[in-house]
């Protein structure tokens, strides 16, 4: 028999197998039952983010991850002490799962609200936490903290730190660069997050500023550092490291892409590849890094003593456990019936679709960039340029939401007035609302006149509801507060899908010329029914 000199307090791996044979699974499985029921559904719906949004595309493996990390807790837990009072524990579950449904409530008309999504996390964390101090204590449940808090790394950044790391990250990119390639003796200006190498313009986009790898790369060391059970000061090196790593990846990348621009199509051709290739080096720098921060010599771990207590104890009584299972499908089904309810009263919609004359002259199909897939985040989208009748420069986009995947606001947040002057068009004049009608389809367009280079450029964009307008009821583009989603959660308005077209039209003499321009093509290019074809330029996510 083989004797051990570690000290108390500690499960030792070669006993697990014993020790899972003695879990009393019958009791421990309602509380087991309950917490994956409750992350399932919180997971669940974030996998619109992480499907859309190529940022959080890891969001997928960040599940199994923290399961991982919760089993190697589990291997050094300490020994089970005596539990929290129980009836604070059952208070204090019960109220997490109160709260479940008014918040809930509201993440169904805004599934893209950062504050929501991170309070229902917060709700999970909290009754996981409970469940573990109901079994062995305030300390025992100390010891799996930080499993259930790498969970929150799969959820979106906040709006305004993500949006400041994109703007200054690609700057910087693009400055650091241009300096680089000027001093290699390849002469090159940097303007914002535009690089001019000879008569060719490239655009650091997020992709090559950093910040596709820096989020990734942050949960990657908070990963290595709880796998490794590193110290503080060596987890806030490595998550330091983390980003320095992302942006020289990145900055490498942005430098090979930028020189292979001198020639055309050679960058396209290699643009996802290089990204990959950064991605992995990125991660396998931070995997090497973390294991030099590595301990050499690993602290002894001790037996735990065969009659542990914790399995002998109920996180939460069956009772509990199964009302609490049975109210997260009833806040579930409560909150459909919210929604379904108001939605009664709305008429049906017209279905329509974008019939691309992929025949036009100078017809070109396009692609969005990442940023505005991962701001936007529509089902489904296409862009494409041509001369319409022949004579006037036409570039038009159309976007789809499908119905409930994203807040309704969103599609009235990014509006021409915004987007546009950061192309290098001049603002002239917004020329107010016009209403196009198109074989039965009813566009409400804001109408802008721009300046480009001398040149006007009369620009149309639109949001179409599948829930019809009311009578006097426009859209207004602004970024929504606090107080508007929530009355829209009061009102039981969700999005029941939506499409947006823009349009930017050249070589118009008149507001009146632009507008019969865009009715003709239109009838044409808009067809009533459901589309049958994905047509030209299509980002399905």
């Amino acid at each position: 028999m083989n004797s051990s000199t570690t000290a108390p307090g500690y499960t030792c791996p070669s006993d697990r197998p014993a020790a899972l044979r003695r879990w009393p699974w019958k009791t421990w499985a309602p509380t087991g039952a309950l917490l994956a029921l409750l992350w399932l559904f919180i997971f669940n719906q974030q996998r619109l983010e992480w499907t859309v949004n190529v940022v959080y595309a890891y969001g997928w493996a960040v599940p199994a991850m923290a399961l991982f990390l919760l089993w190697e807790r589990w291997r050094t837990r300490p020994e089970a002490q005596t539990p929290m009072l129980a009836p604070a524990m059952l208070a204090g579950g019960a109220l997490l799962l109160a709260v479940y449904l008014p918040v809930r409530v509201i993440q169904e008309a805004n599934p893209d609200w950062v504050k929501i999504n991170w309070s229902l996390a917060t709700l999970a964390v909290g009754l996981s936490w409970l469940a573990l101090a109901a079994t062995g204590g305030a300390r025992y449940a100390l010891h799996f903290t930080f499993p259930l808090l790498f969970c929150f790394s799969a959820l979106p950044w906040p709006v305004w730190m993500e949006t400041y790391l994109v703007q200054e990250l690609m700057r910087g990119n693009a400055a650091i660069c241009a300096e680089i390639l000027t001093f290699l003796g390849t002469p090159a200006i940097a303007e914002g997050n535009l690089i001019q190498v000879a008569d060719r313009w490239v655009n650091v986009e997020e992709a090559c500023s950093g910040i596709r790898s820096l989020q990734t790369a942050f949960m990657m060391s908070l990963f290595l550092g709880e796998l490794h059970r590193l110290s503080a000061a060596r987890r806030v090196g490595l998550l330091a490291a983390s980003f320095g790593f992302a942006f020289f990846v990145n900055l490498l990348r942005t430098l090979l892409l930028t020189y292979l621009a001198r020639t055309p199509g050679v960058a396209e051709r290699w643009h996802d590849t290089i990204g990959i290739v950064a991605m992995i080096g990125c991660l396998v720098a931070l995997w090497g890094l973390s294991e030099w921060f590595r301990p050499r010599r690993r602290a002894a771990v001790a037996v735990v003593p065969s009659a542990a207590p914790e399995f002998d104890r109920v996180p939460f009584p069956r009772w509990f456990a199964v009302a609490g299972c049975a109210w997260l499908v009833a806040a579930e089904a409560l909150t459909g019936f919210w929604y379904s309810y108001h939605e009664r009263q709305v008429p049906p919609s017209v279905a329509w679709h974008v019939a691309w004359p992929e025949k036009a002259l100078h017809f070109q199909r396009g692609e969005f960039a990442e940023r505005t897939l991962a701001l936007l985040k529509f089902n489904d989208g296409a862009t494409a340029s041509w001369s319409a009748e022949g004579v006037y420069p036409w570039q038009m986009y159309a976007l789809n939401w499908q119905p409930g995947r994203v807040s309704k606001f969103l599609s009235s947040s990014h509006y021409p007035t915004v987007c546009l002057p950061a192309t290098g068009l001049k603002l002239v004049a917004e020329l107010g609302g016009w209403e196009c009608e198109a074989n039965g389809v009813r566009i409400p367009f804001a109408t802008y006149l721009f300046n480009q280079a001398g040149r006007d450029v009369y620009v149309f964009h639109a949001i179409i509801e599948d829930r019809p307008l009311r009578a006097g009821e426009r859209f207004s583009y602004r970024q929504v507060d606090s107080s508007e989603r929530l009355r829209s959660v009061w009102q039981g308005e969700r999005n029941l899908g939506q499409h947006v077209i823009g349009i930017a039209l050249l070589a118009a003499s008149s507001p009146e010329e632009a507008r019969g321009v865009v009715t003709r093509v239109l009838h044409s290019v808009i067809r009533p029914g459901p589309a049958v074809d994905s047509g030209p330029p299509q980002k399905s996510l």
